[in-house]
């Protein structure tokens, strides 16, 4: 049996990239498959899965996962001796969406994406978490052959099985207000100057009748990003309702989830947007911007709007609360595209056929 090391920069816990980095390994383990994993980076509990440079240098197969700059995973693919290179494509966010904020973001993610054309040569194949990601791919003359769509693992059984928090639950249903959510890192790409101004043309429009609730981290280099956010509403007057409880616990997720109306999506650049997967599970009806992979993740028959149209946004999300049978669609959809389409099962049963398919098993 070949020996497989699935390598990223950095490993941690409640991020999508390890979240897909583990599920490949506990799959490739679960079916026999001698796996390691080489992470520069990593929390302690992860530390039992993991190999050396040395051991991941004299691996059959690589399965590098892309996603930021790298230097040492470049000197790895330089190095290695196995014939099987496998990146797995996440996409890098371009740099335009940092140059008014941060020089050193801008500059690291404009790296990685030049890293991106070094990288390809190296590789025998390439799994790409979606039809944009590919055609970016393709964009780098990658040919066809070599390219497979596999969506990211996902923990959104986890969040199935997950008891809601009950404390926070309790208090988001006292509140007796709309929640109108999006879930992701605080982010420009992601859209949050963009969610602020919804809420405000919400509120002029309809009144404080909803919250506008972002859950995520913010980065450390984007201060200037959130000053501006911040006078934003507190110019508006609206931090009554625009709410940023930050990184939360699954079960704290859960209860957030449970308790919306409407899932909100405002993103300019998403790879793949695995909340939307999470939200769809559950039911809730999301109005979203049509940009990146929003819409191909997003499926069939939902509520997308093609350009960024504050008070479009804003009468949809009123429709959204006082249309049940609206809602009961775009959620029967939602489950539809999640279940067919997002499924850990049926996402494993393609990851595994395609490795096989390249090992020539």
């Amino acid at each position: 049996m070949k020996s497989i090391v699935i390598t990223l920069p950095s490993l941690s816990s409640g991020d999508a990239i390890g979240n897909d980095v583990i599920n490949e390994y506990n799959l490739l383990k679960d079916n026999g498959f001698e796996v390691f994993i080489f992470a520069e980076h990593y929390e302690p509990q992860f530390a039992q899965y993991l190999c050396d440079f040395e051991y991941a240098k004299k691996s059959d197969v690589l399965i590098y996962h892309h996603g930021i700059l790298w230097e040492k995973g470049e000197t790895l693919l330089k190095d290695h001796r196995g014939e099987i290179r496998i990146m797995r494509y996440h996409n890098i966010t371009p740099p335009d969406f940092f140059k008014a904020y941060d020089d050193k973001l801008t500059n690291l993610v404009d790296k990685g994406r030049k890293q991106t054309l070094r990288l390809i040569k190296y590789f025998s194949h390439f799994f790409s978490d979606s039809f944009y990601n590919a055609q970016e791919l393709l964009d780098y003359k990658v040919s066809k052959e070599l390219i497979e769509v596999i969506a990211p693992f996902n923990h959104v059984d986890e969040l199935l099985s997950t008891q809601a928090d009950i404390l926070t639950l309790d208090r988001l249903i006292r509140q007796r207000k709309s929640i109108v959510l999006f879930v992701g890192r605080q982010v420009p790409n992601k859209g949050l100057i963009h969610f602020v101004q919804v809420a405000k043309k919400y509120i002029d429009l309809f009144g404080k009748k909803a919250y506008f609730i972002w859950i995520g981290s913010k980065d450390p280099h984007l201060g200037k990003y959130y000053e501006i956010i911040d006078q934003y509403i507190n110019a508006n007057s609206i931090s009554d309702v625009v709410l940023f409880p930050g990184k939360v616990s699954i079960s704290e997720l859960k209860s957030y989830y449970i308790s919306s109306n409407v899932f909100l999506i405002l993103s300019e650049h998403e790879g793949f947007c695995v909340p939307i997967l999470e939200a769809q599970s559950l039911g809730i009806p999301i109005v979203a911007l049509n940009r990146a992979a929003v819409g191909e993740t997003l499926g069939k028959n939902q509520l997308l709007f093609d350009e960024i149209d504050y008070e479009k946004f804003a009468a949809a999300i009123e429709v959204l609360l006082n249309n049940n049978e609206y809602c009961t669609a775009l959620s029967k959809y939602g489950k539809e595209n999640y279940n067919t389409r997002f499924k850990n099962s049926l996402i494993k049963e393609k990851f595994l056929n395609s490795i096989t398919g390249v090992l020539k098993i």
